[in-house]
């Protein structure tokens, strides 16, 4: 019998690649600060104290940077240019507070401080842009907010070449599927301020909310079974009761969705629920 926790899958792989790679730049960039000892630390502070500055600002920072980022991708007048406005105001937001940490510790231990708030401010940015390219085009790429605008030469054979054409008359979202995503589109869950496409042709990350799309899917055969997921009916291959009541559309890509109590009713009005039923002896559904 099943936990009803969805297994750990290769699609939460980029993410740890990526969280793993940014953790060695920044204990690599503390490393280089520390041994270079730029603004007369490497004068001030003997090899530990100067790794300890180096190394806890830079600390801070990652900290700071990622509630910023977190924050930034839900303000509408940020995400009205893509993930660009959000990146912008992350990077500048996160220098700001970084000048106030490094003035807090420059006073505390090397009074009065070197320069001016300003130019303090001028170096801290070029710093943070720095250390933040890397990580930050590495996980916007592995969120597919960077991929081509182009198909893929060479598709695996076993997908269609062909897939359906997008017309006037398909629901709106269809024209937010990225080209490389062959076949139909099969369901969408969401992940924080994104949403993962799952198509016949893979998957991918949208920078959208689910409500937003399932509003533009309205007649596109399918529905919201919880508040994470939405599915098309053609996806659906059965269907499986836990013990517990827990009802989950096992779909044609092996994807296992969860429905919500609250939409329960919901999907077995649609007749969902009487699809390739899987029998589950002495209980009915």
């Amino acid at each position: 019998m099943s936990d009803g926790k969805a297994p750990l899958t290769m699609r939460q792989s980029p993410d740890i690649a990526v969280y793993g790679a940014r953790l060695a730049l920044l204990a690599a960039s503390a490393l280089v600060l520390t041994v270079l000892g730029p603004f007369g630390t490497f004068k001030d502070f003997a090899f530990g104290p100067r790794l300890a500055y180096w190394g806890g600002l830079i600390l801070c920072g990652a900290v700071v940077f990622d509630a910023l980022i977190r924050l930034t991708f839900r303000w509408p007048v940020l995400t009205a240019w893509s993930w660009r406005g959000p990146a912008t105001a992350t990077i500048i937001l996160t220098a700001a507070v970084q000048t106030a940490a490094v003035w807090a510790v420059e006073t505390v231990f090397r009074p009065p401080p070197p320069v001016g708030v300003a130019e303090l401010y001028v170096y801290v940015l070029v710093v943070t842009l720095l250390v933040s390219a890397a990580p930050l085009w590495r996980e916007l790429r592995a969120r597919g907010l960077l991929t081509s605008s182009t198909a893929p030469s060479n598709p695996p054979s076993n997908l269609p070449s062909n897939p359906p054409p997008i017309t006037a008359s398909r629901p709106a979202f269809y024209h937010r599927i990225p080209p490389h995503l062959t076949g139909e589109l099969l369901a969408l869950e969401m992940e924080d301020h994104y949403l993962r496409l799952h198509t016949d042709g893979g998957a991918d990350l949208l920078l959208m909310r689910l409500r937003d799309a399932v509003a533009e899917l309205a007649g596109a055969g399918g529905m919201q079974v919880h508040r994470s997921y939405w599915v098309a009916a053609a996806a659906l291959t059965r269907v499986e009761k836990e013990a517990d009541g827990r009802v989950f559309l096992i779909l044609r890509n092996g994807l296992r969705v969860p429905v919500s109590r609250s939409r329960l009713a919901a999907v077995r009005a649609a007749g969902w629920l009487d699809a390739a039923r899987v029998p589950i002896p002495g209980e009915t559904l």
